[in-house]
């Protein structure tokens, strides 16, 4: 999965007076961007990263049918989300997105996502940080299957707790929400 980065386009969907801290990104050598997921060249390619992390994520939960794996790349174009990117030199290989959550209580981490052959090398942790540098001054919650066991340490090495559990799906997963108390004022999302 090759994505050019003379193709994505970014910055659009963030406040132009918001900034990536460099330090969010914990030394990890990925580079982390906002991406303008209204580019139909760059919702193509947030799609392809999407679609390579949620069969993976799938076969790790068991799951025959999977949610995730039915997003367009006109969902992801078409949605309110705010997306970042991670680049690898000038590959994207993770991407993540936020939007209010549910409950009405903060931002939701509504997908973090990595292309598999780059997963546990920083990509996910560099995605982590930037969002909670970004909008970790107010709540944060994010939700994954049990079973993901990966996601859920990454989530717990940046302070999120469990909520709740339940069960969803035709062939039910046993879903988790986490929540990460905020630390002040929250940015516009």
């Amino acid at each position: 999965m090759h994505a050019d980065a003379r193709t994505i386009k970014v910055g659009r969907y963030l406040p132009p007076q918001i900034r990536i801290p460099a330090a969010a990104c914990m030394n990890t050598g990925f580079r982390v961007v906002p991406l303008d997921h209204r580019s139909v060249s760059t919702a193509q390619q947030i799609h392809a990263v999407q679609m390579l992390a949620y069969a993976r994520e799938a076969a790790l939960l068991g799951a025959v049918y999977f949610p995730p794996l039915t997003r367009t790349v006109q969902d992801v174009g078409s949605s309110d989300e705010h997306f970042l990117g991670a680049f690898a030199r000038d590959e994207l290989v993770g991407a993540a997105s936020v939007w209010p959550d549910e409950d009405g209580v903060g931002l939701n981490i509504a997908s973090l996502v990595v292309v598999p052959s780059w997963q546990r090398q920083g990509a996910g942790t560099s995605l982590i940080g930037a969002v909670v540098a970004l909008y970790g001054s107010g709540e944060l919650t994010v939700q994954t299957g049990v079973k993901n066991l990966p996601a859920l340490r990454l989530y717990a090495r940046h302070g999120f707790i469990e909520v709740r559990r339940w069960f969803a799906g035709r062939e039910p997963i046993e879903l988790i929400k986490l929540r990460r108390p905020g630390a002040g004022p929250q940015h516009a999302a």
